[in-house]
């Protein structure tokens, strides 16, 4: 089973302020998705890293794209240098667009938003748009998650038609916690798509950050 990692991450300016606990905050996931590996052999992790910042296009950077994750290297300060504005609209119809093309109808796909700020500067995608382009994906099975800081992140992410979300808080501290909430959902998916695969079934996860995820596909 192949399963695609994709992370969005905001490098607009305001992401300074926790620029260090951001990259340990990405390491942290990455060692997680290791440890997925090892814990599940048959399932083969790749990682997409996708970065943005400044006006539309521009400032869209691709870190890692579909690396197998035992050749993942860990983020450095070369990877990320945050400034300018917030291109997420952008940025993600981009990356998923690009990646719808790529990826085979049995792959599992974990999409994941991580900004601490709103929409301010894509230039080629719209809202609506991005939420067509969500709609369409979640119906191939593909799970899509939405992390924010300074905004309702369950708000916003429903707006997006994107059902699962979670609020942190744009400090040192609030960042360490999101990432190992972050670690924690990831691996319990490991566990689902496991179960749905030996059931020969295909759908994308909701509750992905609830405690009770793993209980959350029904029989």
């Amino acid at each position: 089973m192949n399963i695609y990692n994709v992370i969005i991450l905001d490098e607009s300016g305001s992401m300074s302020s926790i620029y260090k606990e951001t990259l340990a905050g990405m390491n942290e996931v990455l060692g997680g998705i290791r440890k997925n590996q090892q814990e599940f052999p048959d399932q083969k992790n790749f990682v997409t890293v996708v970065t943005f910042e400044g006006n539309g296009m521009k400032g869209i950077k691709v870190r890692r794209d579909r690396v197998p994750i035992e050749n993942v290297a860990d983020f450095t300060e070369a990877d990320y240098r945050p400034g300018g504005c917030t291109p997420l609209y952008d940025a993600m119809g981009k990356t998923l667009s690009e990646l719808e093309g790529l990826v085979r109808e049995d792959d599992r796909v974990l999409a994941t938003v991580i900004t601490d700020g709103m929409e301010n500067s894509s230039e080629e995608y719209s809202g609506k748009a991005v939420k067509a382009l969500v709609d369409r994906l979640r119906g191939k099975g593909w799970t899509l998650a939405y992390i924010g800081a300074n905004q309702d992140a369950v708000e916003v992410a429903r707006d997006l038609h994107i059902s699962n979300a979670l609020n942190f808080d744009a400090t040192g501290e609030g960042v360490a916690m999101m990432s190992v909430k972050f670690s924690k959902a990831r691996s319990k998916a490991s566990v689902l798509w496991q179960k749905l695969s030996c059931e020969g079934r295909h759908e994308a996860l909701d509750n992905f950050f609830s405690d009770d995820q793993v209980n959350e596909i029904k029989d």
